[in-house]
């Protein structure tokens, strides 16, 4: 069982996770609380005065605070869920969540991919993910060399976080990523049909 986090901008009210990036910014926050708590909490996130809450602090069983930045709220979305009959009376269990979680901004090639810690496949979620983001043709066979490029140029990096989940930051460079595939091609590294060289997963050369 995860370890609670208190917040302590709002009382009463317990986080079981989040997720951040590496400026902190709030990527998934899961919090537990009274109706009347949660609802200061939402209401507080879209105030810009002295009311507002520009950053969330949680403070774990050590006592370390763990700092989360909301930024833009409207960039946000949320679901919640009341759970009856608990030890502690009639609790809403709210999760707040960048919208690029549910839908990749293809635009700017940026989504976020949410995954369980002991995720198994969590590569071919990945790949999927990039596949929704770019409109760049590509083949599955591809997937090793590609996913390999993206995390060694920092395009598909880990997010920081406590709790049950974890994730996946994917900030496309389209010309850098575009470049690569065109060189790998024309190196016959990458084919159009599946062989062994694409499926290596990619490496810098010193």
């Amino acid at each position: 069982m995860s370890t609670l986090l208190r917040l302590n901008d709002i009382p009463n009210i317990m986080a079981d996770g989040y997720l951040c990036d590496e400026r902190r910014s709030l990527l998934f926050l899961s919090v537990w609380g009274r109706d009347t708590a949660i609802q200061e909490l939402l209401g507080r996130l879209t105030l810009k005065n002295d009311e507002g809450l520009p950053q969330l602090t949680l403070t774990d069983e050590a006592l370390h605070e763990h700092l989360l930045f909301p930024g833009n709220t409207d960039n946000l979305d949320k679901r919640t869920t009341r759970h009856q009959h608990t030890r502690f009376g009639t609790l809403i269990h709210l999760w707040l969540f960048d919208k690029r979680c549910l839908h990749p901004d293809r635009a700017n090639g940026q989504a976020f991919l949410l995954l369980r810690r002991d995720e198994p496949c969590w590569h071919n979620r990945a790949w999927t993910l990039l596949k929704e983001t770019t409109s760049l043709p590509l083949l599955d066979h591809w997937q090793g060399r590609v996913l390999g490029f993206l995390e060694a140029s920092q395009m598909l990096t880990a997010l920081s976080g406590k709790g049950a989940l974890t994730g996946r930051q994917l900030t496309l460079d389209l010309p850098a990523l575009t470049g690569f595939i065109s060189d790998t091609i024309r190196a016959g590294e990458l084919c159009i049909t599946g062989n062994t060289a694409a499926l290596q997963p990619y490496s810098r050369v010193a």
